[in-house]
């Protein structure tokens, strides 16, 4: 008797649920990856807005993939750069005034005075 035959019938079956479940998902979201580095995209934005880097990421928005970057400037603000992550165009630009999530602000002391 050939036992070889249960187990290619298992293999197949495992083998078309798995390239069933890879095709369900979705083909259009493009891989996390960027061209533009992390020096470039912080000299781009240092460039509009002087200041120091608070934090950078790379992030998916929609179908594109971005360059996150905020950055605090001389007057302690935090202005929000989004790029795009293959060209290094500056999609938008928000100036966070709201102090609470600033670094460093927004902290509470106790104080008796």
């Amino acid at each position: 008797m050939n036992h070889t035959w249960p187990h290619m019938i298992v293999a197949a079956t495992a083998l078309s649920f798995l390239n069933g479940a890879a095709l369900a998902e979705p083909h259009d979201k493009p891989p996390l990856a960027s061209p533009l580095t992390f020096d470039q995209a912080i000299a781009i934005a240092l460039a509009e807005q002087p200041g120091e880097v608070f934090e950078i990421a790379l992030e998916r928005h929609d179908a594109r993939v971005v360059t996150d970057i905020e950055v605090v400037n001389e007057a302690g603000h935090e202005v929000e750069f989004t790029l795009d992550a293959r060209t290094g165009e500056i999609l938008s630009t928000k100036i966070d005034d709201e102090p609470s999530d600033d670094p460093g602000e927004g902290k509470e002391e106790d104080s008796d005075d």
